[in-house]
């Protein structure tokens, strides 16, 4: 069933395929449309600029806590995300609840950015950039 109402952060993830990316505190889909000028000569704007939408592009990012190797768990770690962007291997990855009925936004992304941090008497923790190649699809949860 549905989720109602508004949708508790804590439910939305990012999976690689139907993996989640693991120990995540944070993740954010950033979807943009860029704009063209059309304004010309002729355009009666009164020197106003003017747009139409061009091109469609996406971004994703995540926080999340560091595992080791060591680490049981079957979630998508640190470790994966730092092969995958070595290899610059697209990912497909959705940003989902993963709740019957919720949407479901699936798409080609590259990993372009890790960030390790390991503050003093804190958590270890990372977070890592990408960037969507080709169309975003919205589905429902089945």
């Amino acid at each position: 069933m549905a989720t109602t109402g508004i949708i508790n952060g804590t439910l939305m993830r990012l999976y690689k395929d139907s993996t989640a990316i693991g120990y995540a505190t944070s993740c954010q889909m950033n979807i943009t449309a860029a704009m063209r000028e059309i304004l010309t000569k002729d355009s009666a704007s009164g020197g106003w600029r003017e747009v139409k939408k061009g091109q469609l592009s996406g971004t994703l990012s995540t926080e999340a806590l560091y595992a080791g190797p060591g680490d049981s768990s079957t979630n998508y770690l640190f470790d994966d995300l730092f092969t995958d962007l070595i290899s610059g291997t697209a990912l497909t990855i959705k940003f989902t609840t993963d709740v019957s009925g919720d949407n479901v936004f699936t798409m080609s992304a590259i990993c372009t950015s890790l960030d390790l941090n390991a503050a003093v008497e804190e958590n270890t923790s990372y977070s890592a950039s990408f960037e969507v190649t080709g169309a975003i699809t919205k589905s429902v949860k089945s």
